[in-house]
């Protein structure tokens, strides 16, 4: 009588995929995206400021203008 001995040997393999440089890139674009327009948009409102004052005369005038635009007088 022989004694044989049999073996099996099974292999997993597992690969995973990384997406999340995809998003950090669009989240980056995004931030920068906003902080653009938000800037823009403090740009924009300090020039309105600067031409209200040089129109109604003064930051003295402005605020009179602006409490008779108020106050309806």
């Amino acid at each position: 009588m022989k004694n044989t001995t049999m073996t099996k040997t099974r292999q997993q393999t597992r690969t995973t995929e990384n997406t999340n440089v995809g998003i950090d890139t669009v989240s980056k674009n995004s931030i920068a995206v906003m902080g653009g327009v938000s800037a823009l948009i403090g740009i924009w409102s300090m020039a309105c400021f600067v031409g209200a004052m040089a129109a109604s005369g003064g930051p003295l005038g402005m605020a009179s203008s602006w409490f008779h635009a108020i106050s309806g007088m």
